[in-house]
Formats: structure tokens, C-alpha cells, sequence
């Protein structure tokens, strides 16, 4: 079931924006020893990872046969400016399963700026939701 995100989850996720744009952060470690989850994310990651898997973020929906929409936005981050809360919702649904099955994936998303890109989108929405005066989109 999808559900709306409210101020408060939309809040819970942009406490990490300042965090995602510092690039001299330490975001994983690669352990090359470990071939199946050689990545290794850091405490800050793994809180963001269940702030999406425990607030009205991730949703059920066929997230493989959409990664060629996904990719689209990748490729194209101007994309993302009109790219309403379903869309970044979907993202970020792919995005964390995607990293259950591809070990790194995450990490990419985060060091070509994607996630960045998508957390400032998300702020934007934040903008226009109190603008709007509504609590929920």
C-alpha cells in the first residue's frame, strides 16, 4: 500500500542532505575480501537506509521492470526538477533494493551526486507542500 509522506518523513530524510553533499565524508569502505557485500556503508548511510525502510518511503511496486525508467533519471538528472514525490519515491525504492542484489550500487548513486539530486528535488516538494499549506502530497 502507498502511503503519503507527511512533513515529518520528508524532514527525516533532508536531515541527511548536508551530510550526502559533504563529499570528504567516508560514505563506505570496500572490503575485498567479502565477494558477495564487499561494500561497507557507514552509520550515517545505515540510518538513511532505515529512515527509507521504516517511514512511508518505500513501497511495494515492480521496481525491476521500471529500472529502464530509473535509468533515465540517472542519466539525465535534469529529470528530477519535475519529478513529483511517486517518482522519487519509486528512486529511492530502486535504489536501496537494487543495493540487496548488486553490493555497491548504493555507493554509485551517491558518489555521482544522484542521491544529492534527488534529497534537493525532495526539499523542493517540501517547499511547495508548505507553500500550498498542505501537511501531505
Amino acid at each position: 500500500m502507498d502511503k503519503h509522506l507527511d512533513l515529518e518523513d520528508i524532514d527525516m530524510l533532508l536531515e541527511f542532505l548536508p551530510y550526502f553533499k559533504k563529499r570528504e565524508n567516508t560514505f563506505y569502505k570496500i572490503d575485498k575480501e567479502d565477494i558477495f557485500y564487499p561494500y561497507n556503508y557507514s552509520l550515517e548511510v545505515q540510518k538513511f537506509f532505515n529512515i527509507l525502510r521504516h517511514e512511508n518511503i518505500i513501497y511495494p511496486f515492480d521496481w525491476v521492470n521500471w529500472q529502464n525508467e530509473a535509468v533515465k533519471y540517472f542519466d539525465n538528472p535534469c529529470l528530477l526538477d519535475d519529478a513529483g514525490i511517486k517518482i522519487l519515491k519509486k528512486l529511492f525504492t530502486l535504489h536501496l533494493r537494487k543495493e540487496r542484489f548488486c553490493s555497491g550500487h548504493f555507493a554509485e548513486i551517491i558518489k555521482s551526486g544522484h542521491l544529492v539530486k534527488m534529497l534537493e528535488r525532495l526539499k523542493e516538494i517540501r517547499k511547495e507542500i508548505v507553500k500550498d499549506g498542505k501537511n501531505e502530497r
